[in-house]
């Protein structure tokens, strides 16, 4: 299943950037007394942007990569003329299921993060502004709104998808031999962060 193995990683830097988020936040809202409101930046941060952009750039390295390098060694190896020959259609047979796939990891791999950022946040803010993770929870869950989970899942639908056809995008187009391979995977993961980056960009637009 697409992302999978990513958890581990997921789950760490989603935490240190939730940590260092709100380490960085803490000095300036402790100088206008307004400790309390990194709870809010925290969560927000995490929710609607962070969360599901550290994923999909995570995943986009990891799984992207995979996706590039597997079906440009398909090409290669002409196992996708192999697939015609028997009728069976490659976009069909390879790559809809990584789409399907992706669709039902991506949000749980940002759900994980976006939990991982908040503990991280938890930390940062008990450690630095003496506030209790009783009182974050209990200024979380007024903070917490239906328009920032619902724009996270619909990055982390749209991050997965640009992640595996960018992915397959690339393997497709390989030239021969192994050196092609190697070419075709690393541009597949340039080309998927920054479609994910400009993605992010349009969709912030749209929902704020």
């Amino acid at each position: 299943i697409i992302g999978v193995n990513a958890v581990p990683i997921v789950t760490v830097m989603a935490f240190i950037i939730g940590l260092v988020l709100a380490l960085q936040s803490a000095s300036q809202l402790r100088n206008f007394g307004a400790n309390i409101f990194i709870v809010d930046l925290t969560v927000i941060a995490m929710l609607a942007e962070m969360g599901p952009l550290i994923t999909a750039v995570i995943v986009a390295g990891r799984s992207g990569s995979a996706i590039a390098a597997e079906i440009a060694t398909m090409k290669v190896t002409n196992e996708l003329d192999a697939l015609q020959t028997m009728g069976f259609n490659p976009i069909r047979f390879v790559v809809v299921p990584k789409i399907y796939g992706s669709l039902i990891t991506m949000p749980f791999l940002t759900t994980l993060a976006n939990v991982f950022g908040i503990i991280g946040g938890i930390v940062a803010a008990y450690l630095y502004l003496d506030i209790s993770p009783e009182i974050f929870f209990h200024r979380m869950s007024g903070a917490i709104y239906q328009k920032d989970i619902l724009t996270g899942l619909v990055k982390s639908f749209v991050y997965g998808s640009i992640v595996v056809v960018t992915g397959s995008f690339f393997g497709f187009q390989v030239d021969k031999g192994a050196e092609g391979v190697g070419k075709s995977t690393t541009q597949s993961v340039v080309a998927a962060i920054a479609l994910v980056i400009v993605a992010d960009l349009v969709l912030g637009l749209i929902f704020y």
